[in-house]
This record gives C-alpha cells, structure tokens and sequence, in this order.
C-alpha cells in the first residue's frame, strides 16, 4: 500500500494479496442526534471501534477522549487487531470519523494502518460485496505509544504565542460565536488567534478532495503548511478529518487537541473570542 488514503478499488485488490482488517469507526451525530448504522451490513473482514462507547475514554467527563494506551490496546485486542495489524479504517458516512480512528492507533504507534476514501458508501456504490460483521478470536495488543498525536488544553495555552496555528474545523457560525453551542454549559466563539477550516470543506460527495484543492482550500483558510497545526473541533472527531488532510498535503507537524471545545468552552480559565 503506498498511500495511506486509499480508494475502494485499491483496498480491494489488496485484499486478494494480503489479510487485511477494516475498522468501522461508529459514532452517533452530536448535532442531530441521529444515530450511526450500527445494525447495517459492513464490508468484508470488518471489526468495530465505537467511539461512543469503548472507544473513548468517558471518564474524563468528555464526549470522546483518548483511551489511555493500555485501554485501547486492551480493546483493539478484544477485536482481534494486533500491533502488526494491517487496519484500514472507515466509517458509514464517507470521511467522518474514520480519520480519528486511524489518529488514534497512529498514537498509539501502529504503522500498517490506512484510511478508505469514501468509507463504505463509495464501496457499496463500486458495487463490492458487503457482509456481517467479524468475530475475531482475542489477541494481545502490544502498544508503543507516540508523541505529539494529540495534546491537552496545556498544550494549546503555551501555543498561543508562538508560531503554531489553531485550526478549528467546527462551522463558520460556531466559531464565530453567532450561534449556541449544542453541549450545554459550553460557550459560543472560539480560541484567540485561531482559524476557521470546516471540515466540510475538504470533502466532496463523502470523499477527500484531489491534494491540490485541498491545499488551496488550506490557503485560503490563511493555514501555512509549513508552520505547526494544531486542530481543533467540537470533541476532538472532525479535527482529524483536518488534521489527516494537511498530513496528505504535505505538513509534518500536526497534532489534534483531544476534548477540544468541549472542554476548553465549558472552562472559565480558557480565553473565548466571540466575533
């Protein structure tokens, strides 16, 4: 696999060559509340990680926080993933919340690990078999957590003065404040000196946008590839949506501010710029 964002026919051809597990990212819409297809018909050799659920760490009192290491790998292993695992990961919307699925076992350090442009939408719409979901036997995953693939609200304060760029991928209208947040307790606008990119924006019809357009999307937004990114969003989700983008164009230093405006919106002590 040369690419890590691969196509539906690409991940079919490599799944005649070699075992290949594909981890469905689940979640339910924080917005509309209208729940993930988790009863539907998945793509071959699928497992799941439910970012609702064991997927998150809940007792941070944040909607979807990173497990601890030895949690996730407790998890993975429950699904039959190992460290050496080849992992694509999807989800049923097209690009959602599959990208904070392949962000996280990138932290966790797993290399074989790809993401399905177009999720399993654009498979079904190739006309590639579906069928019901995998039974793995338990396997030991063996973590090695990385670096830099997310940081806390500490993190984010000591950026303010500093050449690192804040990219929030919520709405326009959320970030500038014009309209009420939907977690309750959280406040309306957004962090000093950060930029609006709605993740929206870099997908068209469930599937990412050629590298170049994401690039002038990304320049338009004021985003210097070549500085650090940190992203940002409602609960840390859409913000690797971003994040994976601006690794495909080229940036090398990007990290995802897990909890994000759940928590530093909720938090008195955060600075809020409300436009």
């Amino acid at each position: 696999m040369t690419s890590t964002l691969l196509q539906v026919g690409e991940l079919a051809s490599k799944m005649q060559e070699k075992p290949v597990t594909l981890l469905r990212a689940l979640m339910d819409d924080p917005l509309t509340q209208t729940p993930d297809k988790r009863g539907a018909m998945v793509l071959p050799a699928s497992v799941d990680l439910d970012l609702d659920g064991e997927g998150s760490d809940h007792a941070t009192g944040f909607p979807h926080s990173m497990p601890s290491a030895e949690d996730l790998a407790v998890y993975l292993g429950k699904q039959g993933i190992t460290s050496n695992t080849t992992v694509v990961a999807y989800d049923t919307r097209g690009v959602y919340s599959a990208p904070r699925a392949w962000w996280m076992l990138k932290a966790l350090g797993h290399n074989n690990v790809y993401l399905l442009d177009g999720g399993q939408p654009a498979w079904k719409d190739a006309g590639f078999p579906v069928s019901e979901q995998q039974h793995f036997g338990k396997l030991t995953y063996h973590p090695s957590p990385r670096n830099g693939w997310f940081v806390n609200s500490s993190a984010v304060l000591q950026s303010l003065n500093t050449n690192a760029q804040l990219v929030d991928a919520r709405s326009t209208p959320r970030f500038r404040g014009e309209v009420s947040e939907p977690r309750v307790g959280v406040r309306s606008g957004h962090m000093p000196g950060a930029l609006n990119l709605p993740f929206g924006s870099l997908i068209e019809n469930g599937r990412y946008l050629p590298i170049q357009s994401l690039k002038q999307v990304f320049e338009r937004a004021g985003i210097n590839l070549s500085l650090p990114i940190i992203c940002t969003c409602g609960s840390g989700i859409t913000a690797c949506v971003v994040g994976f983008a601006a690794l495909l164009c080229g940036a090398e230093e990007v990290s995802i501010y897990d909890s994000s405006w759940s928590e530093w919106g909720a938090d008195p002590q955060y600075p809020v710029i409300v436009d």
